[in-house]
């Protein structure tokens, strides 16, 4: 005999009804990905992106344009203050204010890299670049393809004013213009003495992570060198950085290769450790 069947009453445990059966709902659907988020930063943009940062105040804007004048003005007045025609007699004498207008001539194009370098990590304008693209390795290409760019003008602007004021120069005291022989030996001195003079500036704006005490050293470095090297040149020559260039030029305190291969260590080692010191730097 079947059980009798019980009718339909209320749910159990006080009218509450029990958990849903199946399975739980899944998690929302995501939202579609833009296809651009997922495409890398182009190195020209990163590029682009520096050159902005080195043009991005008026200060930046405004050294920029007076640097070109400081050293057309800086590379005349040198080359016109001798006076005197035996001043001029040999082709080292001659190529003298071309090393000197290296020395200081391009003194606001590196201020306004000093301001780049390390205004990047004073004001934490490497934040949203890192951010956009994480790799360190490609933002230190950018802004050394920035670097390499100020290098060439300044190198191109400082040889063809050597070029075009050195001979009027010359001739104007009454000696004889010996370098329209060695225009190479002329260019590779100011090239060279260009790119010595930039790494100088490089190296202390990655050392300092602070553009005006960056600036601050810089300014002051450069004329305790010019000092240092006319007081104790025969010390000097081992730690000045344009020592390769004086050697080119043949007015190097002590001819020969060893001080060029110690001032060329000093100054690769420290701009390695400049180099270094920004890999590992913190952007936060």
């Amino acid at each position: 005999m079947s059980a009798p069947t019980l009718p339909p009453g209320p749910p159990p445990f006080g009218g509450f009804a029990g958990p849903p059966q199946g399975p739980p709902p899944g998690p929302p659907p995501a939202p579609p990905v833009n296809p651009q988020a997922l495409k890398r930063t182009g190195f020209g943009t990163l590029v682009l992106v520096e050159l902005r940062k080195l043009t991005g105040t008026m200060s930046d804007r405004i050294l920029l344009a007076l640097a070109p004048i400081v050293l057309v003005g800086v590379t005349l007045l040198i080359h016109n203050a001798v006076k005197y025609a035996s001043d001029y007699a040999a082709a080292k004498d001659q190529i003298t204010p071309s090393f000197y207008g290296v020395r200081v001539g391009a003194l606001l194009f590196h201020a306004a890299l000093i301001k780049l370098v390390a205004g990047e990590w004073q004001h934490r304008s490497a934040q949203p670049t890192l951010l956009a693209q994480p790799s360190r390795a490609r933002y230190f290409l950018a802004q050394g393809s920035v670097v390499l760019l100020v290098w060439l003008v300044t190198a191109v602007l400082q040889t063809a004013t050597t070029l075009i004021v050195a001979p009027g120069a010359v001739t104007g005291v009454g000696a004889g213009y010996l370098l329209s022989y060695r225009i190479g030996w002329v260019v590779g001195v100011c090239v060279l003495g260009s790119l010595l003079t930039l790494i100088v500036a490089l190296t202390v704006a990655m050392l300092v992570p602070n553009a005006a005490g960056a600036l601050a050293i810089y300014f002051v470095t450069v004329p305790v060198m010019l000092t240092i090297s006319g007081l104790a040149p025969k010390v000097f020559v081992w730690l000045d950085p344009l020592t390769p260039t004086a050697t080119l030029a043949t007015l190097s305190a002590i001819p020969g290769p060893g001080p060029v291969i110690v001032a060329l260590l000093l100054w690769a080692g420290l701009l390695a450790l400049a180099g270094f010191r920004v890999a590992r730097r913190d952007v936060a």
